[in-house]
């Protein structure tokens, strides 16, 4: 998979106060408050990553110096993303980011070490990857927009370095089984975390009470066209023994995507 370093640019302003999202007020709640969740949670994959790099081979560790570099960009995007979002709509930023960091402060107990928290960001990173592929195929927001395009982005370079945080995880000896009891506890939280907080944008935007929203709130959990079930076949994978992220997926062309969100610099073909 080819990883390379983009610096994109997006003009958010005129939508991102909207129901960007298939003029869907939950789904729209659901990427936004998903969104929220990124600087800190991106901060963790990073730093999961790194703390490995001296102890795999110098193609590994040009592959987490990509990843880092692609993270580091979908963070410095999302936290201008966040900010014009809490200007226009009139949420409290730091009290909607304070959820997700609850949720990630066990991970930086004692108790968890860092080969653990590399197995929550094995775990968080096929999810996203996952989310991302669903994004590309149009199964998830079908809108054609500015914001749309940011997470288009964000979802072509999360399959880019699908691999990353697993092959580094295999590397260094990570147990199989404790990634996947991390990745049951990991989705659990996941949901939990991101729910509260879009419950909390559509109770602000005084659109949670709506038929419509309940509707498509019922539609994303449950209808076999909602993102949960359509995501479930990936997600199941993840425990089949032979799984690998590297060849995962590639049904999925990604040469359109490239072409749309272009590149600065060829860094690695792996």
């Amino acid at each position: 998979m080819t990883m390379i370093k983009r610096n994109p640019s997006f003009e958010l302003k005129k939508h991102l106060s909207s129901n960007w999202a298939n003029n869907d007020a939950f789904l729209t709640a659901v990427f936004n408050a998903l969104s929220i969740s990124f600087p800190k949670g991106e901060k963790f994959f990073m730093n999961s990553v790194r703390a490995f790099k001296d102890e795999v081979n110098t193609e590994m560790s040009e592959e987490i110096r990509m990843f880092c570099l692609q993270e580091a960009t979908h963070t410095r995007e999302h936290i201008k993303y966040n900010k014009l979002l809490c200007e226009l709509k009139g949420y409290d930023v730091e009290q909607l980011e304070s959820i997700f960091a609850k949720k990630l402060e066990k991970s930086y107990s004692p108790k968890v070490d860092n080969k653990i928290r590399l197995a929550i960001t094995t775990a968080m990173e096929h999810i996203t990857a996952s989310m991302g592929a669903s994004m590309l195929k149009g199964n998830l927001v079908k809108s054609d927009n500015p914001v749309a395009d940011m997470w288009k982005w964000h979802s072509l370079e999360e399959v880019e370095h699908k691999s990353v945080a697993y092959d580094v995880y295999k590397a260094v000896n990570g147990s199989d089984k404790v990634m996947r009891i991390v990745m049951k506890l990991a989705l659990i939280d996941m949901i939990h975390a991101n729910t509260r907080v879009a419950i909390k944008m559509l109770r602000h935007d005084r659109q949670f009470w709506k038929l419509s929203t309940f509707k498509s709130m019922f539609k994303f959990f449950f209808s076999k066209k909602g993102a949960l079930r359509m995501n479930y076949a990936d997600y199941k994978l993840f425990f089949n023994k032979d799984f690998n992220p590297q060849t995962h997926g590639n049904d999925l062309d990604l040469t359109p995507w490239k072409e749309k969100f272009g590149f600065t610099e060829l860094i690695l073909d792996k």
